[in-house]
């Protein structure tokens, strides 16, 4: 591990949180399965309880402790993850912070950004991290450090260490997906396409 990535993981074990480039722009991570770490974040973006904040796992194998998965899920997984994709599913894990984090809509959006860093640092840590964007609620999402930094510049609560990954290329959001027992259902279009969803869903 470089010695940045041990800085973050020593923070978020710290109940602190920290900015990181995805696949599309820079997230913010914190502890997902830390109570405080994660109304901490509520409250460091301003953003409302009622929306849910998705999570990167630490691994492909601790999918199955977060989320109840289907065919359908399992087939979209292992075809489009690591990529520019959210699966919301069914809550499986239990604890206030899950709760929380899922805004009692009882599903868990679940991120496996195609970006190193983002990766290493759910690894490292060995438990899931939030993958929201490292953006006040209701401003523009960031492509760099220095635009992250811009933004929280007049805010007293201010992310606690900067995982520098460049200057990203614009994308838009994950593509968010809601998969259900008997259904499947496009929540934002994002960089992966319905046609990319619809021809694995075909094979199964």
């Amino acid at each position: 591990m470089t010695k940045n990535l041990v800085a973050a993981v020593k923070i978020l074990k710290a109940g602190g949180s920290v900015v990181y480039p995805t696949d599309t722009a820079y997230g913010l991570a914190v502890d997902a399965t830390n109570v405080k770490a994660v109304h901490k974040l509520y409250k460091l973006k301003g953003r409302n309880f009622k929306k849910p904040v998705h999570v990167i796992p630490p691994s492909r194998g601790s999918l199955a402790k977060l989320i109840k998965l289907t065919p359908a899920a399992e087939a979209l997984i292992d075809s489009l993850m690591p990529g520019p994709l959210t699966l919301v599913l069914p809550l499986k894990a239990k604890g206030k912070s899950w709760t929380m984090l899922s805004a009692k809509t009882r599903t868990l959006g679940i991120r496996r950004p195609k970006n190193k860093m983002a990766l290493d640092l759910a690894w490292a840590l060995g438990r899931p991290i939030t993958t929201t964007s490292a953006n006040v609620s209701d401003k523009p999402n960031c492509y760099s450090v220095g635009e992250v930094q811009k933004q929280f510049n007049n805010s007293k609560l201010k992310p606690d260490f900067y995982l520098d990954g460049g200057k990203l290329k614009k994308t838009k959001p994950s593509t968010v997906v809601l998969v259900g027992k008997e259904y499947v259902r496009i929540l934002r279009q994002g960089p992966v396409s319905e046609k990319q969803i619809y021809q694995v869903l075909n094979k199964i």
